[in-house]
């Protein structure tokens, strides 16, 4: 049995994922302590994960800061994103190695997108792991930074334009950098200049599958594509539903996340989208508290949360942001898709699965009923779509989802961990 940590961003996509590979392992006998915010130590627990506190002191304004993410939107979401980046960096270099230690902590597992796990457990001489939730941050000459809308172009100009994102992205990152730098010198480790200067060299495992992804070249031997990390104990499995007001007609299930679902104009339009067509519209809102939006056309059956992976199993087509998880999970069950993409990585994300031929994208904010109707009516009628979502699942179904990934972690900690008398 080893003494597992899990650092992440404290947001739903990225907890979600870490939280599944984290039961996984609890079940071949390790612990697994979530290192996070004060706000969410009930989650973590009904999870059945150990809870460790990082920020007793601004860790629920940081919580505060994070919610209200939902409401910006482009440049502007991200540099806050990576203002609020640099405040949990900052809280997870002051208290995880004090924190890592008192737990006897023998291995992390580190999300890409928070570096100062990694950094920790470098400077306490652990191994770590990196987890992907999110498209992987690995670059490459060919590929575009993973916050941008851009389709795939390899050849002289789409490497320029790719340079000059990522010379966008280093200069978006620099406060996360700044701050992560100053404690690794005082750490005597080397400064990093790069989101790859911060990866793990022992596995790096990534829930998407390689044929979602753009053709890459340079990913490192300890690379995986895995697929989602999905079990039973997920988001929204217990979530109670009506199934009894299933009729039948083929399924679109729709969802815009939880960040980002606050605008119920969104809901408006992907319901009068869909009214009238020989089909029966679920929408999943997502987000806390607050009003179910009301008046929808077509009278859609709408929840709050709903039992993602059991409508995907049903449907015929999913509206999303783009999200990883439920992009993924649509191709589980090789549902094609029509994404909203609303800010992050969403729009990159859209652009794969376009490129994967398994759907149609609209960014939300050009989104119409009109044009979100032709979209609907194309990837439900034209038979490619549907093809192409089905041979990605059985991709995706070849990966290994959680279960391989819990065995890499295990591999790694038999490799790196000093035998027991």
């Amino acid at each position: 049995m080893a003494n597992i940590a899990i650092v992440c961003p404290p947001l739903p996509g990225h907890l979600n994922p870490m939280f599944t590979l984290g039961r996984a392992l609890v079940k071949r006998g390790h612990r697994a302590y979530v290192f996070t915010i004060p706000a969410l130590a009930a989650n973590v627990r009904s999870q059945g994960l150990d809870f460790e506190a990082v920020g007793a002191v601004g860790g629920d304004a940081l919580a505060e800061s994070i919610r209200e993410m939902g409401g910006k939107r482009g440049l502007s979401s991200l540099r806050y994103a990576v203002g609020r980046a640099r405040q949990l960096t900052q809280l997870l270099c002051e208290e995880l190695p004090e924190r890592f230690r008192a737990a006897g902590i023998e291995l992390a597992l580190v999300d890409q997108n928070e570096p100062a796990g990694g950094s920790v457990a470098e400077y306490l001489g652990l191994p770590f792991v990196n987890v992907c939730p999110s498209l992987p941050l690995n670059r490459e000459p060919d590929i575009p930074p993973p916050f941008v809308p851009w389709t795939f172009r390899p050849g002289v100009w789409g490497r320029l334009r790719n340079r000059i994102g990522y010379g966008l992205s280093d200069w978006l990152i620099r406060p996360i950098n700044g701050t992560l730098n100053r404690y690794r010198r005082g750490w005597g480790l080397r400064p990093i200049s790069a989101p790859d200067d911060t990866f793990s060299r022992r596995a790096q495992l990534c829930q998407m599958a390689r044929e979602l992804d753009f053709p890459r070249r340079a990913l490192p031997q300890s690379f995986h594509y895995l697929g989602p990390f999905c079990d039973a104990g997920g988001p929204g499995g217990g979530a109670a539903f009506p199934f009894e007001r299933l009729n039948g007609k083929p399924l679109i299930y729709a969802s815009l996340g939880t960040l980002q679902a606050r605008d119920s104009r969104h809901f408006h339009t992907i319901a009068e989208a869909c009214a009238g067509l020989e089909a029966q519209l679920v929408i999943a809102t997502g987000g806390e508290g607050g009003d179910l939006p009301q008046g929808l056309a077509g009278e859609p059956v709408v929840v709050r949360y709903a039992p993602q992976l059991d409508l995907l199993a049903r449907a015929s087509l999913t509206i999303t942001h783009a999200g990883l998880n439920t992009v993924m999970q649509s191709l589980l069950f090789g549902v094609p898709m029509v994404a909203l993409p609303i800010t992050h990585d969403q729009p990159a994300i859209a652009a794969r699965m376009a490129h994967a031929g398994a759907g149609e994208t609209i960014p939300i904010g050009r989104a119409t009923s009109a044009n979100l109707r032709a979209a609907v009516q194309r990837v439900m009628r034209e038979p490619g779509y549907r093809t192409r979502a089905e041979s990605l699942r059985d991709s995706v179904k070849a990966a290994g989802g959680v279960e391989r990934a819990a065995a890499i972690v295990e591999d790694v900690l038999r490799n790196t961990m000093p035998r027991r008398a």
